[in-house]
C-alpha cells in the first residue's frame, strides 16, 4: 500500500511534522521506550526491542515496520513516504539514507518504491538505498555504498556503483 493510501489522516501527517519529529529528537539518548511509544502513536509497527536513536529522521512513521532487535542509528534518514520494512536483527547505521522516493531530472516522474531490509541485513554508515530495493537476508552494504538494485542474501557489497566484495558467513545455530 502506498504512503498516501496508508496516510488517510492528513492531520496525523501535520502533527508528525510539527510535533512528533521534535518530540523524538528531544528525548535522552537511552529513552528507546519513549521513542517507540511516540512512533507507535503515529502508526509505526515496532517490536519491544526496536531501537531508534533520537537524531534519526523518520519522515512518515505510519509506513515503518521494524522487527525485533533492529536499530536505526544516529542521523540516519528514513524516507518512509512508501513502506519501509526492517526485519529482525537489522541495522541502519548512522548517517545512512533509506529513500523510498527520489526526484528525477525535469520532466521525469519521481522514482518511488518500498524498501525491505531482510533479517540480519546491515546498511552501514553513510550508505544510500534507492527506492524499490530489497537488502537480502544477511546482506551488508558497506560504508558509503549505494544500492540502486536489490542486494543478494548473505553477501557483502560496497562502492558506488555497488559491487560484490564477497560472501558473508551465516551464523551457526
Amino acid at each position: 500500500m502506498s504512503g498516501e493510501a496508508r496516510n488517510n489522516f492528513p492531520i496525523r501527517a501535520w502533527l508528525w511534522k510539527c510535533a512528533g519529529r521534535h518530540l523524538l529528537a528531544w528525548t535522552f539518548h537511552n529513552w528507546y521506550g519513549i521513542r517507540r511509544a511516540i512512533l507507535r502513536a503515529f502508526g509505526a509497527e515496532l517490536t519491544g526491542t526496536s531501537l531508534v536513536r533520537p537524531t534519526a529522521v523518520v519522515t512518515h512513521p505510519w509506513n515503518l515496520v521494524m522487527g525485533k532487535g533492529s536499530a536505526i542509528g544516529d542521523f540516519a534518514y528514513v524516507d518512509s513516504t512508501e513502506r519501509v520494512v526492517i526485519g529482525d536483527f537489522c541495522t541502519v547505521s548512522q548517517h545512512a539514507r533509506v529513500l523510498t522516493t527520489m526526484e528525477r531530472p525535469k520532466g521525469a516522474s519521481p522514482l518511488r518504491g518500498p524498501i525491505t531490509i531482510e533479517t540480519d541485513g546491515w546498511v552501514a554508515t553513510e550508505t544510500m538505498v534507492f527506492p524499490g530495493v530489497t537488502v537480502g537476508a544477511g546482506a551488508i552494504l558497506g560504508a558509503r555504498g549505494t544500492a540502486r538494485e536489490s542486494l543478494a542474501p548473505w553477501t557483502i557489497f560496497g562502492g558506488d556503483p555497488v559491487r560484490t566484495i564477497g560472501p558473508r558467513t551465516r551464523p551457526t545455530e
